[in-house]
């Protein structure tokens, strides 16, 4: 199966992000999508694993998981490798980036005390909101000129899914294969 480890914020963050890249669409603009159901904070991708890998994934999560719960904010949108020449799509902290992080840390290590390799890039807080297929649109103006509703941006990180993915032509199907709850979440 093929594993990832993720934070989802709510169903009202999940569409306040979702109503944001609503306003960045285009019409033949070669973008796919997020499904707003699918919307995270993706803290490790494992790749394909066994029965016995994804439960270890999950040891590992529950071990990460002893910190407290805390708040988050999304923030402004972005672009990688930058907005000139997008490939990804997304929206950005303006609180709890640090804990997610930290969070995102304690993973690893637990993780790698678990028999797995190191990740091969360091955590960087963000939510995918869509995959650009032709990056030589520049996106700079469309991406400043749209925010996330403030109102709707704060939520509370108390738990980390251990996710399976399966990949059809209609995209991604998600399901929670463990949840690991923050103390106090």
């Amino acid at each position: 199966m093929r594993i990832f480890l993720a934070v989802f914020p709510p169903e009202a963050v999940q569409g306040a992000v979702f109503a944001a890249a609503g306003a960045l669409k285009r019409a033949g603009d070669g973008v796919s999508w997020v499904k707003r159901e699918n919307l995270h904070y993706t803290l490790r991708f494992m790749g394909e694993l066994g029965a016995d890998g994804a439960r270890r994934v999950g040891e590992a999560a529950d071990v990460a998981a002893a910190g407290a719960a805390f708040t988050a904010a999304l923030g402004p949108l972005g672009a990688f490798p930058n907005a000139r020449r997008a490939r990804v799509l997304w929206a950005g902290m303006t609180e709890g980036a640090e804990r997610l992080t930290a969070l995102a840390r304690a993973l690893e290590a637990a993780l790698v005390r678990n028999g797995f390799d190191q990740a091969d890039h360091p955590f960087s807080a963000h939510l995918t909101i869509g995959r650009v297929r032709d990056p030589r649109a520049d996106w700079t103006e469309r991406l400043e000129a749209v925010r996330v509703d403030p109102a709707a941006a704060r939520f509370t990180v108390d738990r980390m899914c251990v996710m399976e993915s399966r990949l059809s032509p209609k995209g991604s199907t998600y399901t929670v294969r463990h949840e690991a709850r923050l103390s106090g979440g």
